[in-house]
């Protein structure tokens, strides 16, 4: 019986720099090939990690029989073309946030996985991470009572760069795709979909969003407030408030160490946080379980729950799109 999953990585960049060292502290992962856009770049990454197999061909690599799933680990404006054309060469694809660019191509890349029956998942960490696993079972034991409000945001002052991913469109920039999406998955996690959507913020005149106060209303009568920026910087807390307390996420909020549960006036119980390598370890076990068990979505990051982030994502940007001076 096979106990792993053979994974190509897309891409040389900084992500994957920062993930390789996780897919080799997964027990069900085996790192067998990396293809980037050139071969020197793929040979020279795949000699620094120890990599079996290196290509400067993505159809290539796409045809290689000994990768089971590609993960995708490129700037998000390529994803849905990488994401396609996995999908349509038969490979199972775990494709790094933001997912697409847009909620219809996110439609999209799942009609077609779900018609080539293969796996595809949003590689949202933050979902798998054991800070939210608390959390949920501390929200579920009925810890905090039922959630009114939640409250999160993730900014950082980025230099404009010309060409640069963060201010190209592109190249999929702004901030909503690359900081607002980790506190809008956090509400959704939590809340599901919003009722209603209203954002303020600043956008140029080519579409890049530059920063976002967004408020989303449940028909529970919960709350989120929420904000991103790439161009100046946030808190990097969130918290969660109820009806009968509050669980406050220590920075960063996305890969927390600790969170406190306050109840009432009475002093706060801080809980600790193991993290496993950088904090993807959860989420590369969980995607190696799956295909494992032949399945082709994982319940805590289904696809629905990708494009409903995204719908929200593309209604926020259409709302500050509207502000802007004509």
């Amino acid at each position: 019986m096979t106990t792993t999953v053979r994974w190509g990585l897309v891409g040389t960049g900084n992500l994957a720099n920062r993930t390789i060292r996780d897919i080799r502290l997964t027990e069900n992962a085996d790192l067998v090939a990396v293809v980037s856009r050139n071969q020197h770049s793929a040979d020279a990454f795949a000699e620094t990690w120890g990599i079996p197999t290196a290509y400067g061909d993505y159809s290539e690599f796409l045809a290689a029989s000994d990768i089971d799933l590609v993960y995708i680990g490129t700037p998000h404006g390529t994803h849905f073309d990488y994401a396609k054309q996995a999908i349509e060469a038969g490979k199972n694809v775990l494709c790094e946030k933001a997912f697409t660019l847009t909620a219809a191509d996110a439609r999209e890349l799942a009609r077609l996985a779900h018609e080539h029956g293969v796996f595809l998942m949003e590689a949202m960490w933050m979902r798998f991470s054991p800070a939210l696993e608390r959390i949920h079972q501390l929200i579920s034991s009925g810890a905090i009572g039922d959630i009114r409000f939640i409250q999160a945001g993730m900014g950082f002052a980025h230099d404009v760069v010309p060409g640069g991913r963060f201010h190209t469109p592109e190249l999929g920039g702004g901030a909503i795709l690359d900081m607002g999406i980790y506190p809008l998955t956090l509400a959704h996690h939590f809340l599901g979909a919003p009722e209603r959507i209203s954002a303020i913020g600043e956008m140029w005149p080519n579409g890049i969003d530059l920063d976002e106060l967004m408020t989303l209303e449940y028909s529970s009568g919960a709350v989120a407030r929420l904000a991103s920026s790439i161009s100046y910087m946030l808190p990097r807390t969130a918290a969660i408030g109820g009806t009968g307390g509050v669980i406050e996420i220590d920075e960063p909020f996305w890969a927390a160490t600790s969170i406190r549960l306050r109840s009432g006036t009475d002093a706060p119980e801080v809980i600790a946080i193991e993290v496993e390598g950088a904090g993807y370890v959860p989420m590369f076990r969980a995607v190696g379980e799956t295909l494992l068990a032949g399945k082709l979505e994982h319940p805590t990051n289904p696809l629905s729950a990708t494009i409903s982030v995204l719908e929200t994502v593309d209604e926020v940007r259409r709302l500050l799109a509207e502000q802007q001076p004509q």
